[in-house]
């Protein structure tokens, strides 16, 4: 059967498809924009798409390729599991948008991640949020959204959805007060402790809490030696000679979301507590031998299944 509309029809038909349109896609930059990536796709979108990706710490390759190949998938993958899309490697408008910060996730209790922190950071701005950022959405984060969504007649549910977002962020671009040298250290100690907390919990998840401290303990006095990069994320992901310094990173379970014991450890060790003093060095001799560090470093303790070394 053939359709056929008047051009008054066909007027209609376009301004229900554009109503529709504008619904689906409220941000005002639309998903279309965005090309499906998958594997075998070229070009300057994949350049973009890495780009982000190894920003955020997904894509730990040493090189933007502008190929779209097994080792981009997994770091779409690792991206799409972190933020509540549908994990297919592929490359589509949802994940981009959300990828580029157009698009927001749902973010609620027991969820961890720098867009926590983001959240966190902006309620604390604007005198919801009195505690520390942290990255982790507890009750202190709950009660704050709970606040601001009274405040701005937004539906009271401590879930801080793609509205509760849009309103607070727009809250904070249009606010008059500039960014401090405190707001930003927050956002800075909030990324740290978030990346500390990921590799003490690849490292020493089945390690007695003193253990997830000490690992945490030698990422901090890389991070202030001259011999090793600044950064937590840098020494996390420092490759010597074209291999990871730590195997969660070769084997993907750096991106594991930690647990909470992994996060108060990182928090110790952020601020602190030494339990292996100065050491720089640690492994697990039944699954390493750790010749190197044997023969060349000086051994201080054992705690757990690790031994440290400075």
């Amino acid at each position: 059967m053939q359709l056929i509309l008047s051009p008054r029809g066909i007027c209609k038909f376009v301004t229900v498809v554009a109503l529709m349109f504008s619904l689906l896609f409220p941000t005002g930059r639309a998903l279309a924009a965005y090309p499906v990536l998958s594997v075998g796709s070229r070009g300057e979108a994949v350049v973009r798409l890495q780009q982000e990706l190894k920003r955020q710490g997904y894509y730990t390759y040493w090189q933007v390729t502008g190929y779209y190949g097994p080792i981009t998938r997994d770091a779409v993958m690792r991206f799409q599991k972190a933020n509540g899309l549908v994990v297919d490697g592929v490359a589509g408008p949802a994940t981009q948008s959300v990828l580029y910060g157009n698009g927001y996730r749902t973010l609620k209790f027991g969820m961890r991640g720098l867009d926590v922190s983001r959240l966190q950071s902006a309620l604390k701005q604007q005198g919801y949020f009195y505690a520390n950022v942290t990255g982790y959405y507890g009750k202190v984060t709950e009660n704050a959204v709970i606040a601001f969504q009274k405040a701005k007649g937004l539906r009271i549910d401590g879930i801080a959805g793609p509205q509760t977002q849009r309103v607070l962020f727009a809250g904070q671009a249009s606010s008059q007060q500039p960014v401090s040298r405190g707001d930003a250290l927050s956002r800075k100690v909030a990324d740290d402790l978030f990346w500390l907390a990921r590799i003490i919990h690849a490292e020493a998840a089945g390690e007695p809490y003193i253990g997830k401290v000490a690992v945490g303990n030698v990422i901090m006095n890389r991070v202030k030696s001259p011999g090793f990069p600044n950064t937590v994320y840098g020494v996390i992901f420092e490759y010597y000679k074209g291999i990871p310094q730590f195997s969660p990173v070769q084997d993907g379970t750096i991106y594991n979301t930690p647990s909470g014991e992994s996060y108060r450890a990182a928090q110790e060790a952020y601020y602190g507590l030494r339990p292996v003093g100065d050491a720089l060095y640690f492994f697990n001799p039944a699954k390493a031998s750790g010749s190197w560090i044997v023969r060349n470093r000086t051994y201080i303790t054992t705690i757990g299944n690790h031994v440290f070394y400075r």
